[in-house]
C-alpha cells in the first residue's frame, strides 16, 4: 500500500462543515482504523480517498501524486462498506478478505 498523506481537508454538505482542516499521514504498509461517532465524517473521508465523493478543498496523496482528480478506477484501492456482510453466508473476516483475495489472483 502507498503512504496516505492529506492535507488540510474540508467537506462541507449544505453549508454544514463535516471534515475541516484535516491533516494526516498514514505511513506505507500501515494497517490504518478510522473511530469515531456516527456522523463526524468516517465514511465521507473513506469515500474521498477512493475518490466517490468530490475533494473541494485539500489535497490528497498516494506517496508523491497527487489523487485529487484522480478516477476512482486508477486509485488501486477497495473499500469494504459499512454493512460488512456483502455475502450474508461468510464470516466478517470472509466478507472482508473476499476482494482482496480476488485482487491478488
Amino acid at each position: 500500500m502507498s503512504e496516505i498523506e492529506i492535507i488540510n481537508a474540508k467537506k462541507i454538505y449544505h453549508d454544514v462543515p463535516v471534515i475541516e482542516n484535516l491533516n494526516i499521514t498514514i505511513p506505507k504498509g500501515s494497517l490504518f482504523t478510522l473511530l469515531g461517532a456516527s456522523g463526524c465524517g468516517k465514511t465521507t473521508l473513506l469515500r474521498m480517498i477512493a475518490g466517490f465523493n468530490s475533494i473541494k478543498d485539500g489535497e490528497f496523496y498516494f506517496d508523491d501524486t497527487k489523487i485529487n482528480n484522480m478516477e476512482p478506477s486508477k486509485r488501486n484501492i477497495g473499500m469494504v462498506f459499512q454493512n460488512y456482510a456483502i455475502f450474508p453466508h461468510l464470516t466478517v473476516r470472509d466478507n472482508v478478505a473476499f476482494g482482496l483475495m480476488q485482487k491478488k489472483n
